[in-house]
């Protein structure tokens, strides 16, 4: 609807839609009973006189459209307005003096004031343009700016704006927004006109420190003793509320202060966001677990009496391979301790080899800060790199997030269950009550061992086929082996004594057992004055490792061989070992008579590079003989010499048998000389 040269016009549409049938209508006009001021067609509407129609339509058409006049003034502007997406783009971007940018909302309800106000805009110059062209007096711009207020309800049903509703007020917008564009209508709420009671920098600084207080000061203890700091400085008080708000505003600045570090690292610093390992035994994650499974321990007081607690747990350190989750390895304790770690990651060796055939160790470990010093040589030892994780930042380790997943997978289930930490809501605690009741069914200790062996053995089992496809895609450069000798010297239990070298080898007492090991390296026996610790492995006594007491000298030594006394015992593989030993101790033999000639000759050097030991008795001594001759006898022996001296020597090797057998080759095969 609009009015058109004064008379208030209804569309083709809304006329034939509802109040009177389209051949109706056509009749009348065609008969002028109706006159149409507009013909449709070319992007126009057909419009019809709405005082024209008969009574009887024209009452239906107020009857439906009670504000046909208003929609009809209104309809001037409705047509102009056109959306405005430098406005958009402008109040979307633009940034708040605080860094702050507008609402979603009101960057709607700001573009939708300037798409209006372009409206009212163009009908003025439209209208000023028409009355000069055709001569006519121009509207008046009270007139023009009163229709224009009018038409602003019926404009909010479809543009939300928040422009003035009076004429003098909008008509003064405007000219704000001649004069200074968009930003006129950026309300003042956001331009800091609600901060003016903590205006400057020494009154924002001291309501910050007092925010920050790490007793977490609540908002009208800050407000009083603000207000009595202003007291002194003519500042204006300030509510709690206004505290309440400053609160919101400052909370990257006040959350380290209020709520520690960590809390501040942990949820306003950047996290960086990480891929999991693209095969096994490139990153392991370790750390220690309160396992949530309660057991009941008796124990006596100091005046004798039994005393039963339920309220005891275990501590368990998982060593974690982060390709898929898998514990790789574990060990169970009563509290976290280097010698609970040293036991996860050896059971960690362990399990590679069960796994691999070898034991193997990670490309990278990751662990907390706890006993870094200690343990950090330990760490290296299983992993190419060791990359401690931050202080008290719990997202820096995998091995988190998967305690909580044992906890609601497995533990959740099981009667003697004790929840989650005491940050979780209460409302998902088990029932004290229940679990009161049933104290007395909680298993001791090795059950609750019994209990975290099964979990662990379930676990295992639903990952373990995946975990070895991925190990079959695993880089030879990332298969990092860990010797037999360095796993004895870091995981190794000792025996408790010394031990010293005997013909037989070493002999010591291992798990009550006195057991014979020996070493095929020729420098061993260098050392047979050197007392000696064996470290062992429990599950395999193969081999062990003897460490002198000074740390400085490491030898692998292997169980001795028994060999059969009769000939009918001897087995495969008996002459093997025999020759072995026969080898070694012919090697032994030649290089200790090569060590001991090289001495010989290297002495000679010395003594005839010495001139008072390298003369005869006649140069040092001036007796004659019976002819009274010293000289000739002098000169003799010195000519003896030099004849000895230019003598060629040739040394013949001369081949060892035994027993004056002819036949050495005949010899050495049936040579039972050691039965």
């Amino acid at each position: 609807m609009e009015i058109i040269d004064g008379k208030t016009c209804i569309s083709f549409e809304e006329l034939t839609g509802r109040v009177i049938t389209t051949a109706n209508l056509k009749a009348l006009v065609r008969k002028g009973q109706v006159q149409q001021v507009q013909r449709g067609g070319n992007g126009r509407v057909a419009l019809y006189a709405v005082d024209s129609l008969p009574m009887k339509w024209r009452t239906e058409v107020y009857r439906r459209y009670p504000d046909l006049q208003e929609q009809a003034e209104s309809r001037e502007f409705m047509d102009t307005v056109e959306p405005d997406g430098a406005a958009f783009d402008f109040f979307q971007s633009y940034t708040l003096s605080d860094g702050r940018h507008l609402p979603d909302d009101k960057v709607l309800e700001y573009a939708s004031n300037a798409a209006i106000m372009n409206a009212f805009r163009r009908c003025w110059d439209a209208h000023v343009s028409k009355r000069q062209r055709s001569g006519k007096r121009t509207t008046l711009a009270k007139e023009f700016w009163t229709r224009a207020a009018a038409a602003l309800p019926r404009l909010s049903d479809s543009i939300p704006h928040s422009l003035p509703g009076s004429p003098r007020r909008l008509q003064m917008k405007m000219a704000e927004y001649v004069r200074d564009g968009y930003v006129c209508f950026i309300s003042g709420k956001f331009l800091n006109g609600n901060a003016a009671k903590v205006a400057n920098d020494f009154q924002q600084s001291y309501i910050s420190v007092l925010l920050s207080h790490p007793n977490n000061l609540p908002d009208t203890k800050i407000a009083g003793l603000y207000n009595a700091m202003g007291k002194y400085h003519d500042w204006e008080p300030i509510t709690a509320a206004a505290v309440g708000v400053w609160r919101e505003k400052l909370g990257a600045k006040i959350t380290a202060g209020r709520l520690g570090v960590s809390n501040f690292r942990n949820h306003l610093t950047m996290q960086v966001k990480r891929s999991r390992p693209t095969t096994p035994m490139l990153m392991w994650s370790l750390d220690g677990w309160t396992v949530e499974l309660l057991y009941q321990a008796t124990k006596t007081d100091k005046k004798g009496h039994n005393v039963t607690t339920y309220t005891n747990r275990l501590t368990m350190v998982v060593v974690l391979d982060v390709f898929n989750d898998y514990p790789i390895g574990y060990a169970v304790g009563s509290h976290e301790s280097p010698e609970l770690i040293k036991a996860a990651l050896r059971n960690a060796a362990i399990h590679t080899r069960e796994l691999t055939g070898e034991m193997l160790r990670a490309n990278q470990v990751q662990s907390d800060r706890y006993a870094i010093k200690t343990m950090q040589d330990l760490y290296a030892v299983m992993g190419g790199k060791v990359t401690p994780a931050q202080a008290h930042n719990a997202k820096a380790k995998p091995v988190e997030p998967y305690f909580n997943h044992l906890n609601t997978t497995y533990c959740l289930l099981c009667n003697n269950w004790s929840g989650f930490g005491v940050t979780t809501n209460p409302k998902r605690q088990p029932n004290s009550d229940a679990l009161n009741k049933k104290r007395h069914n909680f298993p001791d200790e090795a059950g609750v061992r019994a209990q975290i062996d099964e979990i662990m053995r379930l676990e295992r089992m639903a990952k373990v086929e995946a975990y070895m496809a991925g190990l079959a895609s695993l880089k030879p450069e990332h298969r990092l082996p860990l010797s037999r000798e360095s796993y004895l010297l870091n995981f190794g239990a000792e025996t408790g004594f010394k031990n010293v070298l005997e013909g037989c080898g070493l002999r010591p007492t291992i798990l009550g057992v006195k057991r014979d090991y020996d070493c095929f390296d020729l420098s061993f026996r260098d050392h047979a004055a050197e007392r000696w610790t064996v470290r062992y492995d429990p599950e395999d006594l193969t081999q062990v490792l003897a460490i002198n007491e000074a740390g400085t000298r490491r030898y692998m030594l292997e169980a001795k061989y028994v060999q059969p006394m009769a000939l009918a015992d001897r087995k495969e593989g008996d002459a093997e070992q025999l020759e072995r030993v026969r080898a070694y101790n012919k090697q032994l033999e030649a290089q200790q008579a090569q060590r001991i000639a090289l001495d010989y000759h290297r002495t000679e050097q010395l003594i005839a590079a010495t001139p008072a030991l390298r003369g005869s008795v006649e140069d040092r001594l001036l007796l004659t003989d019976s002819r009274g001759q010293h000289k000739n006898q002098r000169s003799r022996k010195r000519l003896a010499a030099a004849d000895i001296e230019a003598l060629e020597v040739e040394t013949v090797e001369v081949p060892i048998t035994a027993g004056n057998s002819a036949d050495a080759a005949e010899y050495k095969v049936n040579d039972y000389s050691i039965f």
